[in-house]
This record gives C-alpha cells, sequence and structure tokens, in this order.
C-alpha cells in the first residue's frame, strides 16, 4: 500500500517533498529513456547541421505524407505565398492544408537554405522516397507524392520501369496501372510532356 511505501521511504530519511511528489506522480519518465531521446535529438540536429540535404531527405520521405507537389517545385517564393493562403484561411482551412502547410513549412526552411525540389521524374523518382539529386542540392519528389496516385501504383510504376523504359502515356497508364485522373496530373505538372500520347508511330 502507499502508506507502507512513505513510511520506508521515511524510515531511509527521504525528504517529505520528494515522498509528496511520488505520492502524486503516477508515472516519472526514467532517465534512460530521458537519454535516448536527448541522444537522438542530438544525432537529428547534427545531420540537419552538416548533411542538410540528407535531414530533408529523411524528413519528407518517413514522416510526412500530404505534400503541394506544384508549389514544391516553384520553390521558396511559391511556398512562402501557399502558406500564407493557408494561414489566411484561419479556422476554415481543411485538415488536409493545416497537413501540407506543416510539410511546406519544412520545404520552406530547405529552399531558403539554397536546395530545390526537382519535379516528379518517370524515370528517375523513387516509389515512396525522395531521392538526393546527382548534383546533391536538390531532392527529387516521389510518385507517392502525387496527390492520388497511392504506393501500390507508385510502386507498380518502378516496377514496370525496371522491366523496361515506357514508351509513351498510354504504355505508362497500363504497365503503370496509373488511371486517367493520376495521368492528367502528371501531364499538367508536365512531368510525362517528353512521352508520346499513343504506342502508335505516325507515318505521315
Amino acid at each position: 500500500t502507499w502508506a507502507s511505501f512513505a513510511s520506508l521511504m521515511r524510515e531511509y530519511n527521504v525528504p517529505e517533498w520528494y515522498i509528496e511528489s511520488c505520492r502524486k506522480i503516477k508515472y516519472m519518465f526514467p532517465k534512460a529513456h530521458a537519454t535516448a531521446y536527448v541522444t537522438s535529438a542530438f544525432r537529428i540536429a547534427w545531420f540537419k547541421v552538416h548533411h542538410p540535404i540528407w535531414y530533408y531527405c529523411a524528413v519528407l520521405s518517413i514522416r510526412k505524407d500530404q505534400f503541394d507537389v506544384e508549389t514544391m517545385i516553384r520553390g521558396e517564393d511559391a511556398i512562402r505565398e501557399r502558406i500564407d493562403e493557408i494561414d489566411a484561411k484561419g479556422n476554415s482551412a481543411s485538415n488536409k492544408e493545416i497537413d501540407v502547410r506543416e510539410t511546406l513549412c519544412i520545404c520552406l526552411e530547405m529552399c531558403a537554405r539554397g536546395f530545390y525540389f526537382k519535379n516528379i521524374d518517370v524515370e528517375k523518382s523513387n516509389a515512396k522516397y525522395f531521392a538526393i539529386t546527382e548534383d546533391g542540392k536538390g531532392l527529387i519528389i516521389p510518385f507517392r507524392a502525387l496527390d492520388g496516385l497511392g504506393d501500390n501504383v507508385a510502386e507498380a510504376i518502378v516496377k514496370a520501369r525496371n522491366d523496361g523504359p515506357f514508351i509513351s502515356q498510354e504504355d505508362l497508364k497500363i504497365r503503370g496501372k496509373v488511371n486517367t485522373s493520376a495521368l492528367e496530373k502528371l501531364k499538367a505538372l508536365g512531368c510525362i510532356k517528353d512521352l508520346p500520347e499513343s504506342n502508335q508511330l505516325t507515318l505521315f
């Protein structure tokens, strides 16, 4: 019982303030657990300072799932404007917009540090994770960042691409299992402008 615990502590001259704290506090965070959190925080901070592109790549790939691709690829000013637009809505902003805003704040910080986002690339984008560009200064946006294109389709696109390059938008739609809506969004973003619409060759 609590009385026996309190009595035992008094027997060993434990201060009354500590005994009273134990009575009020049902759970105390273990020192080892706290140390693990602090160690993790230092590790994350080290990467953010010394290898920032790796940091942003990991955070956006693992921690975030709502994106605004069109805004991200337009850079710092566009991202700032979009954040201001969402803020202006106040309480009328949707939950999705609030989530997108949180993501864009990270994107804004990244761009303000001199990095950039590269549009979804049919030949280079990963299914789920951001990829670092060859110059080490940017991130290639993954397929799953496109609104309406789920993880299964993103993986299907990459799997089909590994079997052979896409020769047309029709080929991408069929082998990559991309629906019409997602295909139109890819078109609007300019992601597939180099692919002809059909597999058919025009001779005349």
